[in-house]
């Protein structure tokens, strides 16, 4: 009875936990990201690095619109720390936590996002077609 209850405890925490905050530092992940991750995804983010040509599937282009939305900083931090096989996506796409400490994971996260286009202004006042 009390592993049950500990078990539902343990398993109903993440649910009380805050929204994630990155927390990292763009300018301390350069570095890093450009000695572990621009030989795939590019000295620009847009996934054309020397390597890139011969990865199937082709690494992420973060510097994409069509990606933005996905480039949350929860989920470039995941993939980062946990590689791509973890979080559903290409086993090609190395778990770095293993090289890599947590702020430094972060910092990588930060730099990678500063690729990310940011989203079109929606038209504030769009008037009807005339018919």
């Amino acid at each position: 009875m009390k592993s049950m209850i500990l078990t539902a405890v343990l398993v109903s925490v993440p649910a009380f936990a805050g929204p994630f905050e990155l927390k990292g530092d763009a300018a301390k992940g350069e570095a890093n990201y450009k000695q572990l991750c621009a030989s795939c995804h590019g000295e620009k983010g847009d996934g054309t690095g020397a390597a890139a040509a011969a990865l199937n599937p082709k690494p992420t282009s973060f510097a994409d619109a069509a990606n933005a939305d996905r480039l949350t900083d929860e989920w470039v931090y995941k993939m980062i720390k946990d590689g791509g096989a973890a979080n559903g996506k290409s086993a090609m796409m190395v778990a770095w936590s293993g090289v890599l400490k947590d702020d430094a994971l972060r910092d990588v996260a930060a730099y990678v996002l500063k690729f990310k286009p940011a989203k079109a202004a929606a038209p504030a006042d769009k008037k009807p077609a005339k018919k």
